[in-house]
């Protein structure tokens, strides 16, 4: 069987998991995640690993979709190629892994890799903390992360969404994203 695994970090819309799965119908089972790749705790991921066997194909659209850890990356593919006896093949890197481990010039070039991708984490979330610790200093750090509408505010967005009031205007009005939206929607239960 062929798989595809693809992952992005959030499932609130602000990133899309489409460039990952453009061409989904040519795999007889398609696994997404919206998770951080920095854990292999991710449900499609497990769900995956318990699903291969023997010749299967895995299919992934980066080795940063599969995991922002090195001894993440190097455990994940070692339990599809020698475990498994599948294959993993890593589509923009061009990489495919078997249980061949005759051949250190992959396993190389994925040491090599995986590492950048820890390494390009690893500063993400160092900018993210001086980020908060500059929003806090300047007393706008909102940790819910979430605008706050006074509840007049609250009230009168809740009438606009029952009066079924364009999202889009109803963003530009209140100065919110469509995730807060969604959100609020929800806790008003419409």
């Amino acid at each position: 069987m062929k798989f595809l695994y693809a992952r992005v970090s959030s499932n609130d819309g602000s990133q899309k998991i489409d460039r990952q799965v453009i061409e989904a119908g040519k795999y007889d089972e398609v696994f997404e995640d919206y998770a951080s790749g920095g854990s292999t705790n991710r449900p499609k991921l497990q769900e995956m690993l318990k699903w291969i066997r023997k010749g299967d194909i895995i299919e992934v659209n980066t080795i940063d979709r599969l995991a922002r850890n090195i001894n993440d990356l190097l455990q994940i593919v070692k339990i599809i190629t020698e475990e498994r006896h599948a294959e993993i093949y890593f589509i923009k890197e061009n990489l495919r892994f078997t249980d061949d481990t005759n051949n250190p010039f992959n396993r190389l070039t994925l040491q090599i890799i995986g590492s950048i991708a820890e390494f390009e984490r690893n500063m993400i979330k160092m900018r993210q903390r001086e980020g908060i610790a500059i929003a806090k200093s300047k007393g706008v750090y909102n940790k819910d992360r979430c605008k706050k509408l006074s509840l007049s505010k609250q009230e009168e967005l809740k009438q606009d969404i029952k009066n079924k009031v364009r999202v889009c205007e109803i963003l530009k009005k209140y100065g919110i994203t469509k995730p807060t939206y969604y959100r609020y929607k929800e806790n008003f239960g419409l």
